[in-house]
């Protein structure tokens, strides 16, 4: 027995043991991560399966079988058919793409990229179901936790697009307005809240975030809701001149307010005598001249304008189209010929 201790205490006894602890740890680290590799390979592959497209299957197993076309090449080719609105291609080399690429990075790019062509193409419940697997690799994908919140957004799953943004306010990201922008679309969903509760709900939001003050103004013109002035004294004229030019005198008479751009508009539509102002905006001047003269042949036309992406649209928007900006509209007006039929506002 004592042998045994002394043989115990030799360094070289120690010394194999140590290599012997260390070769059985690495062995067991190989293994498994060898097994984690394939089971990640195995649930991508089942992931895949519930997005193929098959009304194109000859040219999808052609790229699927050539191993020889790069990565980089199948993603740029994806990017260029997503570009020119060919998004069934698309996402189909970005489904072959993702079956073949090895990574979490590569992987996380492709998955955002393939969220968002499913976004572009209208599928949102497929395009959250993408972001919520790219989540799932990687929390931290501030991409696609912000194309989640839009989905969720259109969805009108507002408290799952809320839950989304505390996610990226944890990460750093400013979601104040975002915040508040859907606090308002909830409003307008809740059939429990009578109109005199939406109001002062959405009168608290735009004192809050004054580009709100738009969604206060269209909730109470359509509904033909009496505006409070002392509401209606602290707007943004200039955020609201699209909905001023196309109201109804009778529901809202702005002869009676003194404020310049209210005066122009008022005066551009022929509802109050013409007078030159000073710092007046050059179209309504000119509309309030040619009522004067009695020679109405001009209407005014408005388009709008992201002051992000700088993309022009035909109709307002509270998020851009485009590269999804919160709160970025800039309001633009030019002077067309005014058409022989009666104006229509579709705003």
């Amino acid at each position: 027995m004592n042998n045994f201790f002394i043989e115990y205490r030799d360094p070289m006894f120690g010394i194999i043991i140590l290599f012997a602890v260390i070769f059985v740890i690495s062995f067991a680290n190989y293994w498994w991560g060898v097994f984690k590799s394939k089971e990640e390979k195995d649930n991508i592959e089942k992931f895949i399966k519930k997005f193929e497209i098959l009304n194109d299957e000859k040219e999808y197993k052609k790229l699927l079988q050539d191993s020889l076309i790069p990565i980089e090449s199948l993603v740029l080719l994806a990017d260029a058919y997503a570009k020119s609105g060919d998004y069934e291609k698309s996402i189909n080399i970005y489904l072959v793409s993702l079956k073949r690429v090895k990574g979490k990075e590569r992987k996380k790019f492709i998955l955002s990229s393939l969220g968002k062509t499913y976004f572009m193409a209208g599928f949102l419940s497929r395009s959250s179901e993408i972001f919520l697997e790219s989540l799932r690799l990687h929390p931290r994908n501030e991409e696609s936790l912000k194309y989640l919140t839009v989905v969720y957004e259109r969805l009108k799953e507002y408290k799952k697009a809320i839950d989304v943004l505390d996610a990226l306010e944890e990460l750093g990201a400013k979601t104040k307005e975002q915040k508040s922008y859907i606090e308002a679309l909830q409003l307008y969903e809740n059939k429990e809240l009578d109109n005199s509760q939406k109001i002062k709900k959405l009168r608290k939001l735009s004192a809050k975030d004054t580009f709100l003050q738009r969604k206060y103004f269209e909730f109470l013109q359509q509904n033909r809701l009496e505006i409070p002035d002392d509401d209606f004294l602290k707007f943004n004229y200039k955020n609201l001149i699209d909905l001023l030019w196309f109201s109804d005198e009778k529901w809202l008479d702005l002869t009676r307010y003194n404020d310049p751009l209210l005066e122009q508009i008022a005066m551009a539509k022929g509802d109050k005598e013409y007078k030159k102002l000073s710092n007046s905006v050059f179209e309504l001047d000119v509309l309030g001249t040619l009522q004067k003269e009695k020679n109405i042949v001009a209407d005014l036309s408005f388009h709008y304008m992201c002051r992000e992406c700088k993309n022009v649209f035909p109709i307002y928007f509270y998020r851009c189209p485009k590269c999804l900006a919160i709160a970025s509209v800039k309001i633009q007006s030019s002077i067309i010929k005014k058409s022989s039929e009666e104006n229509i506002s579709f705003l």
